[in-house]
């Protein structure tokens, strides 16, 4: 009798998972605002060599979905295992544990079975771990501030800083304007810049340099170590070493459909799928080059992130821990890079949800997954590989059967959930590999339906069409059938 996969894994004994009978060492990469911008998933002018060169020894999850598409909410889901209904996190302000003040995170997990455990940089958004870790630092992002503006400043001066800029006082025409329009002139509706600092000085390399340090110690301590490691780029202010800029042309930067001629016809997206954008064009519509700039600036930012990722890397191996490490790394969640005309985080369409995950472990062979997976499913998967049991109260499912073999298939849909940032209506997703389904406030604030089979770029929504109503009702009770389901206690 053919015994099924998922059961194949259970009983695959955990050595053959491992290099040795020992525990597994843990490191877990998480790049800020990184969407799916990498040379391993298809991006022609993405420069991600460290991330793809991980992907070709490991396993890379083609369809992976966050759960919510903001820092704290997808954190706090992904570090708890649970979805943000349960965790009832749907802001950057409320801390997980208000609902779930007994939770065990991901890393206490591994503090509690011994593990020596440390998180560095951007790990949680708000909240954490109850009991402090051996080792526990945050990013130090006044250095990337400092030298954003420096950059900035030199920019507008031509270099000349002896003579910077005048502002010109503008008051706003409409409500909410006056504040943004009065800083226009220094530089603050365009959230990149080029530095010509060293790489020392910045953020991210200060994070992976404080990584490199701790697996060294790690190492000494002759224990299992689990390792988060969050970086910051290529999360706004997009701003990196120049020379990352230099590797971009602009002009052969492919863009999405809103800024092909003719633009896109955004009339039929319900409204409260259409966030302003306010992280990097400050309320405004981006003008004439502003695209292709803002774009490369993000490309470049990834470029940096990439590099120090390329750090850590490698110590892993030259200490000879990699062979007996699990890696896993995601972004925290999609992103949009001027689809539909919007940039940033905080929307429901395919690239706002869309994350790149790749899980390298001693014992799983290289391949690609096109099975649908949820970043809720972190949790359980690196637990267990490491052999730890899993908590009761976790609501993602283990991705080993899909590490053992990427063909097979564990879950029918992915969901993902958004509270709109200016109609305050809270939105729902749901995809099946096939076709996205988005609803907003049950409906009462409208549905978009796409076809990824004739139409990826989510251009002609479906929702109305009489052909498509028996397949929105079906995606209607599933999307209830979620919520209901993961929120309660």
């Amino acid at each position: 009798m053919k015994v099924p996969v998922f059961l194949a894994v259970l009983l695959i004994p955990f050595g053959i998972l491992c290099a040795s009978d020992s525990k597994p060492n843990v490191l877990f990469i998480i790049v800020d605002d990184l969407t799916t911008t990498l040379g391993s998933y298809g991006d022609k002018d993405a420069l991600t060599p460290n991330m793809d060169s991980l992907a070709d020894r490991g396993v890379r999850f083609e369809r992976a979905y966050t759960q919510f598409s903001l820092c704290n909410p997808s954190r706090a889901s992904f570090l708890t295992g649970c979805y943000p209904e349960r965790t009832k996190v749907y802001d950057l302000s409320t801390d997980f544990r208000k609902a779930m003040p007994d939770v065990v995170t991901l890393p206490e997990l591994f503090k509690n079975d011994g593990y020596v455990v440390g998180r560095l940089g951007k790990v949680f958004h708000k909240g954490g771990t109850k009991e402090k870790l051996d080792v526990q630092e945050g990013a130090p992002l006044s250095k990337d501030s400092a030298i954003f503006e420096e950059a900035k400043l030199a920019e507008a001066s031509e270099g000349d800083l002896s003579d910077p800029p005048r502002k010109k006082n503008k008051e706003g025409s409409g409500k909410g304007e006056g504040k943004e329009k009065e800083h226009e002139d220094s530089g603050y509706n365009r959230t990149y810049a080029a530095s010509s600092h060293p790489d020392v000085d910045f953020t991210d390399y200060e994070i992976a340099s404080r990584a490199i340090q701790t697996l060294e110690d790690f190492k000494k301590t002759d224990k299992p170590f689990f390792l988060a490691v969050g970086f910051i780029r290529p999360h706004t202010p997009y701003v990196a070493p120049k020379a990352f800029f230099e590797k971009i042309d602009p002009q052969k930067i492919a863009m999405p459909q809103y800024y092909q001629a003719g633009g896109e016809d955004t009339s039929k997206i319900p409204n409260p799928a259409l966030r302003p954008n306010n992280n990097i064009f400050r309320y405004e519509a981006a003008k004439g080059n502003e695209p292709r700039e803002a774009r490369r600036a993000y490309l470049a930012s990834a470029c940096w992130a990439d590099s120090q990722v390329g750090r850590v890397l490698d110590k892993l191996k030259e200490l000879n821990l990699d062979k007996d490490t699990i890696v896993v790394l995601t972004g925290d969640h999609g992103y949009q890079l001027g689809e539909h005309g919007l940039w940033a985080k905080q929307t429901l369409f395919e690239e706002g949800t869309h994350v790149p995950l790749i899980v390298a472990a001693p014992g799983v062979k290289p391949g690609v997954s096109k099975s649908l997976v949820e970043q809720v499913d972190i949790y359980p998967t690196i637990a267990g590989l490491a052999g730890l049991p899993i908590p009761k109260d976790v609501q993602g499912v283990s991705l080993q059967p899909l590490l053992a073999d990427p063909s097979a298939k564990i879950k029918p849909a992915a969901f993902s959930t958004m509270l709109s940032t200016h109609t305050k209506l809270m939105g729902h997703a749901i995809t099946d590999g096939r076709f996205r389904f988005i609803e907003w406030d049950g409906g009462k604030g409208g549905s978009h339906l796409y076809d990824h089979e004739t139409d990826p770029h989510e251009l002609k929504n479906l929702a109305a069409d009489p052909a498509q109503k028996a397949r929105v009702v079906q995606f209607k009770a599933q999307l209830e059938k979620h919520v209901q389901d993961v929120g309660g206690e």
